[in-house]
């Protein structure tokens, strides 16, 4: 199928383009989770652990202590660890755009995500929590949020 050979070799471009973020860029569901990383790494100065990382994708590039968990979807939710053990220090949320740009959804404390929104939810969870568009906007902008500063765009 000729769709399929260029949606492989488009994600064979974008692996030779990112090479240096060490994304794989495959077409069985990280697609859009590679896309999103990279997109969050160029635009907030992150260094990028690689494929398939426990609870972080990466930290701010000079400050390691800043540990980054980015999610990225199309959809009007995401979603957050159940295991509150291994909670995200900093949780970037993005709504990509069919036209290649995104929009910030959340960018801040992953403690602030658990205590606003899920604190009063049983953590006795066969899933992760789901976290709406809408309520992460509005925590976006909580005076309390640390967010990690964008250094383009």
């Amino acid at each position: 199928m000729q769709e399929i050979q260029q949606l492989l070799a488009i994600t064979s471009a974008l692996k030779e383009k990112y090479k240096h973020y060490n994304k794989s860029f495959t077409l069985d569901g990280k697609l859009v989770g590679d896309i999103g990383e990279v997109l969050v790494a160029e635009q907030y100065g992150l260094t990028l652990y690689g494929d398939n990382t426990p609870v972080h994708d990466g930290f701010v590039t000079g400050d390691e202590n800043k540990k980054v968990q980015i999610k990225a979807s199309f959809n009007k939710y995401f979603y957050f660890s159940k295991d509150l053990k291994n909670m995200p220090q900093y949780f970037i949320a993005i709504q990509l755009k069919e036209d290649g740009t995104f929009e910030e959804v959340y960018n801040g404390l992953g403690v602030l995500i658990y205590d606003k929104m899920l604190r009063h939810l049983s953590n006795e969870r066969k899933h992760n929590y789901r976290l709406s568009v809408k309520k992460l906007l509005e925590l976006n902008d909580d005076p309390e949020n640390d967010k990690i500063k964008r250094i383009n765009g």
